[in-house]
């Protein structure tokens, strides 16, 4: 059992795990070719796989080295069965200048421990998280740790901040605690959270922008332990993000019902009729004897006369 604070202050100590992305008023450098360095990094990364043993421990890893390909290696032992993922990078990225596009079409091979499944839910990529860590360079040094845990979201909102891609991309594969106590002092107790182990290319991390004593183009090793989630309304139009994927292909950011360029899971007005979606989706009852207002709940919205969708997103009515 473990016990933490829940807090929304972000990333005391932590700057580390922020998606840093140079900002345009930065000196410009020229980047390497992307796959040029994923390739030298998956390289880096199953070398470090085939000679070195990892010791779980309660509160992080310890490697060691051995003989290439061991038995005991990472790469061969059994007792966390080494798994991998291609991934692409995420679309989208936040700096200091709002909101950016990702022009990456490199495939990343990730590789990973899941040390503990966990016994709660798994999130979406764009629920809110709620973490704790330590990162490690190849040379086995710990380069930031975070115990306590933090709130992170994708893309960042609010007081939210957004992590690299690889580690928030890899926690789609472990569960959130399955229990969670208040323990009426400010703080709370978790059992069986994720746990997850990842190798990370540069790509999925801070690729040229040098972060600490990460070194420019350096792959990192991420523990992971995933305490719990919750789901985003990064809007803030009452709608959960989950329900803004009208198409139903898991993709968020095509989802445009209006077509102006912002995806509905970040537009105030999603049909692009003049009246917000809060505005659209909320009605007026009756509550001890007072008049309040209210927000539908999702199922519940009502369609336009005659209409086959929901009004927040039907342009002929509101």
């Amino acid at each position: 059992m473990k016990r933490f604070f829940i807090s929304a202050v972000i990333c005391t100590g932590s700057l580390l795990l922020w998606n840093c992305k140079p900002d345009d008023n930065t000196a410009k450098v020229v980047d390497r070719d992307r796959q040029e360095v994923f390739n030298d990094n998956i390289k880096e990364i199953e070398n470090f796989l085939k000679t070195n043993i990892v010791e779980v421990l309660e509160d992080g890893v310890s490697f060691e080295t051995v003989a290439s390909e061991a038995d005991n290696s990472i790469w061969k032992q059994t007792e966390y069965p080494l798994q991998s993922m291609t991934v692409k990078n995420l679309p989208y990225y936040t700096n200091s200048n709002g909101l950016q596009k990702q022009n990456d079409p490199v495939e990343y091979k990730i590789y990973y421990l899941i040390l503990n499944e966990g016994g709660g839910e798994t999130p979406m990529i764009h629920d809110d998280s709620f973490t704790s860590y330590t990162g490690y360079n190849l040379d086995k040094s710990v380069f930031d740790k975070y115990q306590f845990g933090y709130w992170s979201a994708y893309p960042a909102y609010s007081t939210y901040t957004e992590t690299i891609a690889g580690y928030r991309q890899i926690l789609e594969k472990i569960k959130t605690a399955t229990s969670i106590t208040d323990n009426g002092d400010g703080t709370y107790t978790y059992e069986n959270p994720g746990r997850v182990l990842v190798f990370i290319p540069s790509g999925l991390g801070y690729f040229s922008s040098p972060s600490g004593s990460i070194s420019a183009y350096s792959p990192i090793i991420f523990d992971i332990t995933l305490i719990t989630k919750k789901d985003a309304d990064h809007d803030n139009d009452g709608i959960l993000d989950k329900y803004e994927d009208v198409n139903g292909n898991g993709d968020l950011w095509d989802d445009d019902t209006d077509g102006d360029s912002k995806p509905n899971f970040l537009d105030l007005d999603d049909d692009g009729d003049g009246y917000t979606t809060r505005e659209e989706i909320t009605y007026t009852t009756t509550e001890n004897g007072e008049t309040v207002k209210k927000l539908y709940d999702f199922d519940k919205i009502p369609t336009c006369e005659g209409g086959s969708v929901k009004k927040h997103l039907d342009k002929s009515c509101h």
